[in-house]
């Protein structure tokens, strides 16, 4: 088992598992990250209103 089986198995929308699997992957070793809506946005060519939904899911 993988460290992110539980993100898998969460039915979650595509685009939110995008979105923690970017935070997650920049996260410094105390899990922490303060990348803006506007670059999560622009990295994953998503728009930031979407961002801003999946944030929340």
């Amino acid at each position: 088992m993988g460290r992110l089986d539980f993100l898998y198995c969460m039915e979650l929308p595509h685009r939110a598992v995008a979105v923690y699997l970017y935070l997650y992957d920049r996260a410094n070793r105390d899990g922490e990250c303060w990348p803006s809506i506007p670059t999560i946005a622009r990295e994953l060519k998503l728009s930031e209103s979407t961002v801003r939904r999946q944030s929340r899911t």
